[in-house]
């Protein structure tokens, strides 16, 4: 009779489903928006330029709370879009906004603040906004539901 070799050649270790606890529960809209704002605002010093065109910065939360109807949620910096080019400082102009998809692929976006890098670092470092964030969205997860 043939042995059987008891050596993990594939160096798998499955141990199975761990219990949720408070350490590795799915964050909430409120962390999200706590941590993406302060990420965002670091992020923005160093990427967003004072005029010109740039990269959208953004921070991401994919959303595992079927309670909301939301695949992902973002907290964006981007610059104004080529049909406001006619508009006076618009290489100085950007767009704090906050960006929600639903899970059929629809987008609904909501601008924050429409300022300059310093009106939008301002507005990042405020403490109000973490909240004013969160509310903005779960609002535009509650539009995207109602169509």
């Amino acid at each position: 009779m043939t042995e059987i070799n008891q050596i993990n050649q594939n160096k798998i270790n499955f141990q199975g489903t761990k219990k949720m606890n408070n350490e590795n529960k799915p964050e909430t809209i409120e962390d999200f928006a706590n941590t993406a704002v302060k990420n965002l605002a670091n992020r923005a010093e160093r990427e967003v330029p004072q005029d010109g065109d740039f990269a959208p910065v953004s921070e991401r939360y994919v959303n595992h709370d079927p309670n909301i109807y939301a695949n992902e949620m973002l907290l964006q910096v981007v610059p104004l879009p080529q049909s406001l080019k006619n508009e006076p400082n618009y290489n100085k102009l950007r767009y704090l906004q906050a960006v929600v998809k639903s899970p059929l692929e629809q987008t609904a976006r909501s601008v924050l603040l429409c300022g300059t890098k310093k009106q939008v670092l301002e507005t990042l470092n405020d403490e109000n906004l973490p909240l004013r964030a969160a509310a903005k969205f779960d609002e535009l997860a509650e539009d995207l539901r109602m169509n």
